[in-house]
């Protein structure tokens, strides 16, 4: 593990992880080690990142909106290199029960780089 000497050193660590997770999707599986299976259907799609870095302390954000097709639950969203394909990165906890229309999720994305 890496020891950063400076807070700044540590934003630019966060920051660069952003970069290589550009999009996001939704999975009807569990957060896992490695992908699982996309949420497939009408509307659909994953989306595009844009990371803040917000204040000077190792912390970035970012945030999706995603519609999620009618009769889908999600179980987790997955960070990606691609808006299709790609390399997936990791995957996260993200609860959506099943409607009988399509409806809207929003997930918050929050990494913090470690000393």
């Amino acid at each position: 593990m890496a020891n950063f000497a400076s807070v700044q050193e540590k934003e630019d660590a966060a920051v660069a992880l952003g970069t290589r997770a550009t999009h996001a999707g939704l999975q009807t599986t569990a957060a896992a080690a490695t992908a699982g299976t996309e949420v497939t259907g009408t509307g659909y799609a994953r989306q595009p990142l844009t990371w803040a870095p917000g204040t000077v302390d190792g912390t970035v954000t970012a945030s999706a909106t995603f519609t999620v097709p009618a009769g889908v639950s999600v179980q987790s969203a997955f960070l990606t290199t691609a808006l299709t394909g790609g390399t997936f990165r990791r995957s996260v906890d993200a609860v959506y029960n099943s409607q009988p229309s399509a409806g809207q999720m929003t997930v918050n994305f929050t990494f913090t780089q470690q000393t």
